[in-house]
């Protein structure tokens, strides 16, 4: 009796796709020629791991590092440097990196070779999203997803793997003319994407623009909640623009409490106490339905890292609901995506992140953060940059700095009581400046002077 046996070439081939003989070229490249990192680099930007063996990804970490600090890249510079990180051996040594110089001859195919690495790397990506995917679905009983939330995270990661896939070939290179031409369109035909709000003086200092991440900072019972919520009730509400808060702190009652209360103009205290009078319990009902009707979206799950923010924007920008501004309360108590040596690197990363998801989904990112204790032991009890607490990343970041401070919190007897600054401590696209407002904390909210 004869067996059947399926033809060796139509069988599914289980090894992760790869081509070493790409990846070495590549190296072998960029050791070459310093010209070709910036042509591999603007090919792989956006696809995670473009290496499939970890001595290569490795290699090209580190000649990276080199060429951003102006060194060269030749194997005895790259294996000094790979030997300063303990990683010389892990490699393969200084055999392995000669040889990689000696498998091209020329640099002039680098853009060749990592067209090749991009798209394994994709199919890589492919698989392991699919295996991921498949693995979600088994585990849904376990981990008591539903399948709406299931089909969101496929949809999610799917786009992730299409805007991979589009990224390296979509140019951002701008003539100048069409540079200059935008610049005069923009002053005929004024922005209507500047975010709103709440503070009109604010507005005309620091506008918040498409791209910006804005921090938000001071000590805490400052009052940076009442800010951000402030924020996102006047773009959400008033002028009927998406606006998504996280919120790490507080849970979706507390910042409902705080919402309803700021928007019906009851105390809050009598809100949470349930003391309200029938004509303020009027009001509550009147504002609910306003609220109801927004486009304001709260998650308070705590220890966000960067990545669900952007797996979650991602998938309302497919169903056309991409919000108008993320806000984060608050930065320091975000989560790292990989555990670093210190807490002010994994802040620093938490910055740079929020940065990239404002420019990539062309949001406004309002981060809360939290100052040091230094500003309260001096006779001066106003903040300064220098105060912001674990981190210089945030600062360097941020297209805008925002200090809050309340001379009452300090000294009740203040000729300033319930007046609220906001200090512009940086303004990378105009001046520094301090706007003052008015506390009004038993309704939770913070208004222009005029109306208070």
């Amino acid at each position: 009796m004869t067996t059947y046996e399926e033809p060796t070439d139509h069988r599914v081939d289980r090894m992760p796709p790869a081509d070493l003989d790409a990846e070495r070229a590549v190296l072998g490249s960029m050791a070459i020629a310093r010209t070709a990192v910036l042509d591999v680099v603007e090919i792989v930007d956006g696809v995670k791991q473009p290496f499939s063996q970890p001595q290569h990804e490795t290699i090209f970490n580190t000649m990276l590092a080199l060429y951003a600090g102006g060194q060269p890249l030749d194997p005895i510079t790259l294996t000094n440097r790979l030997r300063q990180q303990g990683d010389l051996d892990k490699v393969g040594g200084p055999a392995y990196l000669h040889q990689l110089v000696n498998s091209v001859s020329t640099a002039a195919h680098a853009a060749h070779y990592a067209e090749i690495l991009r798209d394994m790397a994709l199919l890589r990506a492919v698989i392991a999203t699919g295996t991921e995917l498949v693995q979600l679905g088994f585990q849904a009983r376990h981990t008591h997803d539903t399948a709406a939330q299931i089909v969101d995270t496929a949809a999610a990661n799917l786009q992730e793997l299409t805007a991979a896939a589009k990224g390296g070939n979509e140019s951002r290179e701008w003539m100048l003319d069409r540079v200059v031409d935008a610049v005069l369109d923009e002053y005929d035909n004024p922005r209507d994407d500047v975010l709103p709000l709440p503070w009109a003086d604010l507005q005309s200092v620091a506008p918040m623009e498409p791209g910006d991440l804005v921090v938000v900072a001071g000590r805490p019972a400052m009052g940076k909640s009442l800010v951000l919520l402030g924020i996102g009730r006047h773009v959400s509400i008033k002028h009927r623009r998406g606006c998504l808060i996280s919120s790490m702190e507080m849970s979706h009652v507390q910042m409902g409490q705080r919402l309803v209360a700021a928007e019906a103009q009851v105390p809050l205290h009598a809100l949470r106490a349930r003391t309200l009078n029938r004509e303020q319990y009027a009001h509550v009902r009147q504002a609910r339905e306003r609220i109801r009707r927004s486009p304001l979206r709260i998650d308070d799950t705590p220890a966000v890292p960067v990545s669900r923010w952007r797996r979650r924007l991602r998938q309302l920008q497919a169903k056309n609901e991409l919000p108008a501004a993320l806000i984060v309360d608050y930065l320091q108590i975000a989560k790292a995506e990989t555990k670093a040596q210190n807490r002010v690197i994994e802040v620093d990363s938490i910055a740079v992140g929020l940065k990239a998801l404002a420019q990539e989904f062309k949001i406004v990112v309002i981060a809360a953060a939290q100052l040091n204790r230094v500003s309260e032991h001096r006779t001066d009890k106003t903040p300064t940059l220098s105060d912001l607490r674990e981190s210089g990343g945030i600062e360097n970041n941020a297209n805008i700095v925002v200090l809050l401070h309340r001379e009452d919190y300090y000294d009740r007897e203040s000729p300033r009581a319930g007046e609220f600054d906001f200090i512009v401590a940086k303004n990378r696209m105009g001046h520094n400046a301090t706007v003052t407002a008015a506390w009004q904390g038993h309704y939770g909210r913070i208004v222009d002077m005029e109306e208070a």
